[in-house]
């Protein structure tokens, strides 16, 4: 229905109660005027904001009343963070986010809060991939306009579950990968234009720019800026591209050098530089709250704090938690006797054009020159293979 015939509407039905006599027939009329008058107003709400990011959920009927009177979440993927939470109330739920000129779309996920073992985390909400039979996803890209999820339910294979809205979808629901560049200088250069015709495929995906970037350590400066110039004028003027920028300028020294630099935020909310810069070893960890691995490794690292942290030995933990609630939680609990910065928003960016942290636990060795001695990115050793790292060079300093 337009908006004109809304309002012709509405005027004709108001028009009718007021020369209704019978009062009861009135308020008979009163829910009609209601629901119209709502329907004008949220249309025109909707049409007057269509920057706005909106997702919308759409619960099956016999799924819907398990659901009411608890919260859904809208939650950041890459940050694993609330956006948003709305009380159910019905089958269909709306979330409905302001967007500003320089928003680039980004991946999330719709979740319930649930339990395992007694802890809480979020569940998301699964979907039926359209581009491949029998596949689920529970993440995707949201973006300006609309994002209509009909989600999955495992225990009821005749609910049709489906995803429509961003482009952005299409190219990351298609599986759509770039090739990484071997040693062979001979295939490099066939790997380079296979990606470049990818690109120019999808010249506006959030999605490969994305892999471009995590994996801008094993392109070749020069083959990396080649396909950087063939995705659209939007992407060119995103925080992403200046984040590119920003690695050109330390890319010989990406994941080596000592962070002098860099300035974090303690639990206080004041800024302290990474580690020490007059200590004989620095030992920067990578960790988060909801990293399981490094929550184990945390009673290690304090043997490994009370063997060394007299000899010389600062620790200095980075936590990448999109929450800082979570990471305060986690600090009271774990009390670590050292340094605790966190890498949140603008400043993870740095480290993410500085380190490559694709997995934590991850560890840094610096000696006293602030040189690199090791890393260790394994799960279940990094503790032991630190400590055998400071074993042997203590055995070469007679000052350790």
């Amino acid at each position: 229905m337009t908006t004109y015939k809304i309002i012709l509407f509405s005027y004709k039905l108001i028009v009718e109660l007021n020369n209704l006599r019978d009062l009861t027939k009135r308020i008979r009329w009163l829910p009609c005027i209601c629901i119209v008058s709502l329907s004008f107003l949220l249309s025109c709400h909707l049409k007057s904001q269509p920057d706005n990011i909106i997702v919308k959920i759409i619960l099956p009927k016999n799924k819907t009343k398990s659901f009411l009177g608890k919260f859904v979440y809208l939650i950041d993927a890459s940050k694993q963070a609330e956006i948003d939470s709305l009380l159910v109330t019905g089958d269909t739920i709306l979330f409905n986010k302001k967007s500003n000129t320089s928003f680039v779309p980004f991946m999330v996920s719709v979740s319930k809060l649930d339990t395992f073992n007694g802890h809480a985390f979020f569940r998301p909400f699964g979907f039926s991939n359209p581009y491949f039979k029998k596949s689920f996803y529970c993440y995707f890209y949201v973006d300006k306009g609309i994002t209509i999820i009909k989600p999955y339910f495992m225990d009821d294979n005749t609910i049709q579950s489906s995803i429509s809205g961003s482009k952005q979808n299409v190219p990351y629901l298609k599986n759509i990968e770039l090739k990484l560049p071997g040693n062979d200088s001979l295939n490099r250069q066939s790997i380079i234009d296979r990606n470049i015709s990818i690109i120019k495929e999808y010249p506006y995906s959030v999605d490969i720019l994305n892999q471009l970037f995590w994996y801008k350590e094993k392109f070749l400066t020069q083959d990396l800026k080649k396909q950087l110039t063939y995705f659209d004028d939007n992407l060119q003027k995103s925080q992403l591209f200046k984040d590119f920028a920003d690695y050109f300028t330390i890319s010989s020294v990406f994941d080596k050098s000592f962070p002098s630099s860099i300035k974090l935020e303690d639990k206080n909310g004041k800024y302290q530089e990474m580690g020490n810069k007059h200590s004989v070893y620095n030992l920067i960890v990578f960790w988060a709250s909801w990293c399981g691995a490094c929550r184990a490794e945390i009673p290690k690292l304090k043997n490994l704090y009370k063997k060394f942290g007299n000899k010389g030995l600062t620790i200095t933990n980075i936590s990448i938690d999109g929450e800082k609630k979570d990471w305060l939680t986690a600090l009271a609990r774990e009390k670590m006797p050292w340094k605790q910065l966190i890498a949140i928003d603008s400043t993870k960016t740095v480290i993410d054009i500085n380190y490559n942290i694709k997995v934590v636990p991850k560890m840094y060795l610096f000696n006293n020159k602030n040189q690199l001695i090791g890393t260790s990115e394994n799960n279940y050793i990094s503790t032991k293979f630190i400590d055998s790292l400071i074993s042997k060079e203590k055995a070469k300093m007679n000052d350790f």
